[in-house]
């Protein structure tokens, strides 16, 4: 616990503040509470540790938090074995993104169409924002996209892989998958699904999946494959919502005219 403790002070304190300052004497009595449901997991103690620098809280303000009702919820179901936010990870997780201004959520929940461990290009994330209405037109896009990812990584929300790529860990994927519901989805569709990707797909699951044949409410679809996935032309005209697609190392034969009313395409054999 005390690495844990010594991790979070490291987080919250000021510049120029020690551990025995006064705001600590006020936070003390409930911080001790709020690291123990951090279930010892560094990435979740830096995140809400900075969340508490940002809001710089008052002794109200943090005896508030630890009385609030999101200690109550419940992890969710897991869609997969793979899930890693048990126990009291997601209130904590759910914490540090309700902090987040709302421009920000949308935005942090869309990277979860991106699989686990993903290198996000920060510029085709940009363009496929702007896309879907994340990010006004008329004002310096890529200034404002830099700006958010800087925010995230300030926050400990997202990993800077390089200047141009990111990463969201695990538990972070989880938590905006969670969020996003049933409108993301990997590999596989159903009706409520708007984001689909089909980044990584195998080559058995490239061709056991009808997934395309059922995907006519898809806004968003992504495939990156080396199974050279078949795209048909009636698949693409089937998706009247469409905004953003990318193909590569897909096989198609043609492409329907009505992509050229897309809000971003990017394709490459």
């Amino acid at each position: 616990f005390h690495q844990s403790w010594y991790l979070f002070v490291k987080e919250v304190l000021r510049e120029g503040q020690t551990e025995e300052d006064s705001v600590m004497h006020k936070i003390k009595f409930v911080g001790d509470g709020i690291v123990k449901k951090c279930g010892g997991l560094p990435l979740v103690i830096k995140m809400v540790g900075s969340m508490m620098h940002t809001k710089k809280m008052s002794r109200e303000d943090w005896k508030s938090l630890v009385d609030s009702k999101i200690w109550e919820w419940k992890t969710p179901t897991a869609s997969s074995s793979s899930t890693e936010i048990g126990g009291d990870i997601l209130p904590v997780l759910m914490m540090s993104y309700d902090n987040l201004p709302y421009y920000l959520k949308s935005c942090f929940v869309y990277c979860c169409i991106y699989p686990k461990d993903y290198e996000i290009e920060r510029e085709t994330l940009t363009m496929q924002w702007v896309a879907h209405g994340l990010i006004e037109e008329g004002i310096d896009v890529e200034a404002t996209a830099n700006q958010y990812i800087e925010d995230w990584i300030r926050q400990c929300l997202i990993e800077e892989i390089d200047l141009k790529s990111i990463k969201l860990h695990h538990i972070l994927h989880d938590l905006a998958l969670y969020i996003g519901g049933r409108e993301y989805s990997h590999a596989s569709t159903t009706e409520h699904s708007r984001h689909l990707s089909l980044l990584g797909v195998h080559d058995a699951e490239a061709h056991k999946h009808n997934t395309l044949e059922t995907s006519n409410k898809v806004c968003t679809l992504l495939a990156s494959t080396n199974s050279y996935l078949q795209v048909y032309i009636e698949h693409l005209t089937n998706f009247k919502w469409l905004r953003v697609l990318s193909l590569r190392g897909c096989q198609f034969d043609e492409l329907p005219k009505s992509i050229e009313y897309l809000s971003l395409i990017n394709i490459s054999i």
